[in-house]
This record gives structure tokens, C-alpha cells and sequence, in this order.
């Protein structure tokens, strides 16, 4: 490797390493017996190569299994690397889990140092779009386990603004979906917008994270549309997919004077993605991620190999960081590849979907 390999792994997001060096750095912390985690120092020994002689670039990282199917029953302390304690860093890890859209959750940790570089990533990436400190924020997003939570609390405070929030438990929504229970959902969306409803009305909000069905169940109430335009300058939606033609109707008809800003995220990849500035109207939200950190391909799923840019395939993840060894990991999303707006390793994406079913699992995305 090279001198500046020696500290691919501590650089920050926002002036990242060689890709190369990151991915060399990164599998001999995860796989060195001093510093490496429990569950990867037990799983190499079932692999059919030496991840620290023959994993030496990107493209290598397809050499591992996708484990994060595992992540729904690992018991947490195994993901930990040794090596943290040696490092100083020995808080209580931080547990996300996802959203349960592909069967039950699965579950991921952050320590401080990976979580500090992810989240001022996403706030630096905020600032591009106009976002100014002072502003409060109302997160109609979930919490508890959800890291989404976290993220838009954390991030009103980074911009010095209070957080406001209500209760939303998206697993019961996505439960009400998969029994056919329609009145039941609507009932529970209702008692969401209605939360929201209490706090716009006696609360200054200047910026408003939510999720697209919710921003959609807010234009049916003409007199709540009516007061997001007269306070919230930034809205940013999350979680679930929204499609093209509904992002053009928000943004140049329903909260013309709002900016509107897409963000893709994944518990696996632990980061907020906003899309690309400067994306002109009628053209879809771009998502570039923190490469090398966290990377994109879009692939043929048949076949393994990379999509033409343009052209839509499945989305492919790989997490690099301290923290986790996440590479190779199928999501349960397809999207449209792109080069990196930034130029760096691995792919763009827009127009996310998730698929119909991902294994055996029908994806519901309900609420979120």
C-alpha cells in the first residue's frame, strides 16, 4: 500500500482516500486476529481465499458471500472489532436496525468515530442545497430503533435548530399492509398527520424530514399544505420511494417556493444520501454516495455484471469503514446507474424502487 493508505480508514468523508488503499486498509483491520471482529475472523475460515492477499481493489470485494441476512440474528458483540479497545474508543456502540421491509430486521451498530464522519458528511451535503443554521426542524420520520431518527435529530442540532417529532412506528404500518387492513392504515396515517397538524400550528418550522405517503396524505388537507408554504422553507423526504412525476407536482405546484430535497439512505449503508444538487426540473434525484465509504454498482442481477449507465439493475452496496465490513451486499432496491457525480470509485443512482419481492419476502414499504 501506499504512505497515504496508512490512514484510509480515519480520513474524512468529505476528502476521501483511493479507493484501493481504503479496501487494503480495511481487510487487514477486519481480518488481522488483534483487531478484527468475531464474526469475520470465524467466517474467514469458511472462505475459499485469504481476504488479506487477495483482496486488493474494489472489484475484489464481490470474492465475499452477502452476509447481511445473518445480521437479523448475529448477536451484536461479535460484529465489534477487537481493535477499538486498543484505539481509546471504547463506548457503548450505537444499535440501528432497518425498517423491516424484507422480512425481520436487521441490526448494525456505529461508534463514535464512523458516526461523527457520517453524519457531518450528510450535513456538509445539506449546506450545498441552501440549508442554513437556525432554522427548527419537525422529523416525521421514525425513531426508536431507526437511525433516521437519529440522523435528523442530530443534524437540527449540528444547523442549531430544536428538533421537533412525533410518534410513528412504521413496522405497524407495514403489519396493516400486509393483512389488507386499509382502514386500519388510514386510520393510522390520519393520527400521524394529525400530530403534525399540532406542531405546524404552534411551532416555528423551518424544516420539515418526512416521508413521501406522508407528504402525500399532507395534500389532502388544503389548510396544512397552505401552512407548510407559509413556514417551512426546506422539506426532505425519505425512506420510501417516490416517483417522478409526484417530485415534479411537489415541487413547481403543491410548495413552489419550498426546497425539496430527495435523500436515499439504507440501515447497511449507514449514511443519508441528499441527491445532487442543481438537478434542472424534469430531471430525476441523483443519489451520489460517500465513495469509497460506502459504494454503488447497478447490476444485471442474472448475470452479476454492471448495467450500462442509463440502463436499470439491481443496486449492490459495499460498506468500508472501521466500524463494519459490509461488501457485496444485494439490496433489495433497482435504480438507474450513473457515473459518480464527483468522479470517485463506484456508481450514482436515481428512480429508486424496491422490488416486489426480494428471496421469499413480498417488500412492503407502508409508511416508510
Amino acid at each position: 500500500m501506499t504512505a497515504r493508505a496508512a490512514s484510509a480508514l480515519d480520513m474524512a468523508w468529505g476528502s476521501p482516500p483511493d479507493a484501493a488503499d481504503l479496501v487494503q486498509e480495511a481487510v487487514a483491520w477486519h481480518f488481522d486476529p488483534k483487531t478484527g471482529s468475531e464474526f469475520w475472523l470465524e467466517r474467514a475460515k469458511s472462505l475459499d481465499f485469504d481476504p488479506r492477499k487477495d483482496v486488493r481493489t474494489v472489484d475484489d470485494l464481490t470474492l465475499f458471500p452477502n452476509i447481511v441476512d445473518e445480521l437479523r440474528d448475529i448477536r451484536l458483540e461479535s460484529l465489534v472489532p477487537k481493535g477499538y479497545q486498543a484505539l481509546g474508543i471504547d463506548s457503548a456502540p450505537v444499535v440501528g436496525e432497518s425498517g423491516g421491509t424484507t422480512g425481520t430486521p436487521k441490526r448494525v451498530f456505529v461508534l463514535p468515530d464512523v458516526r461523527e464522519q457520517s453524519w457531518s458528511w450528510y450535513y456538509d451535503r445539506l449546506t450545498e442545497h441552501g440549508v442554513t443554521p437556525g432554522a427548527n426542524w419537525l422529523g416525521v420520520v421514525p425513531a426508536g430503533p431507526h437511525m433516521v431518527g437519529s440522523l435528523a435529530r442530530d443534524t437540527a442540532a449540528r444547523f442549531g435548530g430544536i428538533f421537533f417529532t412525533l410518534d410513528l412506528d412504521p413496522r405497524w404500518a407495514k403489519g396493516c399492509v400486509a393483512r389488507g387492513a386499509v382502514d386500519e392504515l388510514k386510520a393510522y396515517v390520519n393520527h400521524l398527520v394529525d400530530q403534525m397538524e399540532w406542531i405546524l400550528q404552534s411551532q416555528d418550522i423551518g424544516i420539515l424530514a418526512i416521508t413521501p405517503p406522508l407528504l402525500e396524505a399532507v395534500c389532502t388537507r388544503d389548510h396544512l399544505v397552505d401552512l407548510i408554504n407559509e413556514k417551512v422553507a426546506t422539506i426532505t423526504w425519505s425512506g420510501a420511494s417516490m416517483d417522478e412525476d409526484t417530485r415534479q407536482l411537489l415541487r413547481s405546484e403543491v410548495f413552489p417556493k419550498a426546497n425539496i430535497v430527495g435523500i436515499f439512505g439504507s440501515t447497511m449503508i449507514f449514511c443519508g444520501i441528499p441527491e445532487r444538487p442543481g438537478t434542472p426540473d424534469g430531471e430525476p434525484a441523483v443519489f451520489d454516495p460517500p465513495s469509497p465509504f460506502s459504494m454503488f454498482s447497478v447490476i444485471d442481477p442474472e448475470t452479476g455484471e454492471n448495467v450500462p449507465y442509463g440502463e436499470r439493475g439491481q443496486v449492490v452496496s459495499h460498506h468500508i469503514t472501521r466500524n463494519l465490513f459490509l461488501p457485496n451486499n444485494l439490496e433489495r432496491d433497482v435504480a438507474t446507474r450513473h457515473p459518480h457525480g464527483r468522479g470517485y470509485t463506484g456508481d450514482a443512482v436515481s428512480e429508486v424502487k424496491p422490488v416486489q419481492e426480494f428471496g421469499d419476502t413480498k417488500v412492503i414499504e407502508g409508511v416508510y
